[in-house]
């Protein structure tokens, strides 16, 4: 009974090794595979090509401005309120306006623009990177902003070819 149990146990050992061989040499095999589906693209410069790019830039310096306009508004008047003078009701309310809600207003209305350009370029980058059988494709600037990635060869680049495809789409 004895014999039986080791000869079992022998074979499970040698099992088992040959499993972790085997088991080692497809983890080394699929580690050595270059990651060559892997892109990356400039979608800030893709945005750029979108019709709705130009209605997104004037919406940006209009709340820029009537932001700066805010501001200088506020500031006055609480300098006024901080000297000892007193603010009529209309003054009072402005000081009440707040920046931070204006400029929630703002970005929700450049969002509200911004969307159906993100939405026609993330689907020029799924095309691209489906008909190229890419699995990954980084956002350049990003990449390279957060050190991401240290290294793309040239031909990674889906840029033009998402370009072409969102022209196309537009």
């Amino acid at each position: 009974m004895r014999a039986r149990r080791q000869a079992i146990l022998g074979r499970m050992t040698r099992f088992t090794r040959t499993l972790v061989v085997l088991a080692a040499a497809l983890a080394a095999t699929a580690f050595a595979q270059p990651l060559s589906n892997v892109g990356f693209v400039d979608s800030q410069y893709l945005l750029t090509i979108h019709p709705a790019y130009q209605q997104i830039v004037e919406t940006r310096e209009m709340a820029t401005a009537e932001l700066n306009q805010v501001a200088a508004t506020v500031q006055d008047l609480q300098g006024r309120q901080q000297a000892g003078q007193t603010l009529t009701a209309e003054e009072q309310e402005r000081l009440q306006v707040s920046i931070q809600t204006l400029q929630a207003r703002y970005d929700q209305e450049i969002q509200a623009l911004a969307q159906p350009a993100i939405d026609a370029v993330n689907a020029a980058i799924a095309r691209v990177a489906a008909e190229m059988s890419i699995g990954v494709v980084l956002d350049a600037n990003v990449a390279r902003e957060m050190g991401l990635v240290v290294y793309a060869a040239p031909g990674n680049d889906l840029t033009p070819m998402v370009e072409a495809a969102l022209r196309e789409g537009l």
